[in-house]
């Protein structure tokens, strides 16, 4: 998977969640969840990506897009040098 293609994919998994408009959440550095929405986009994330990112128990519930991203295809691929 493309890093382009896990960046769209996050989008899309916040915009099914929370039912903002792509437009509005590409425009934000950070996303915010609440608790609910939260778990719903890692839940969801994870099990597509059949992988676990440990984010799904964060306490913290901002992220950037890009990070986020950056994470997953690391993940994805086995690359430890980040």
């Amino acid at each position: 998977m493309t890093p382009h293609f896990i960046h769209q994919l996050v989008i899309y998994t916040i915009c099914n969640v929370t039912g903002e408009t792509p437009k509005n959440v590409s425009a934000l550095d950070r996303v915010e969840l609440n608790t609910r929405d939260w778990e719903q986009v890692f839940s969801r994330l994870e099990a597509t990506l059949d992988i676990q990112t440990g984010m799904l128990t964060s306490v913290e519930r901002a992220f950037s897009i890009d990070a986020l991203m950056l994470l997953l295809h690391t993940r994805l691929t086995d690359d430890i040098v980040t």
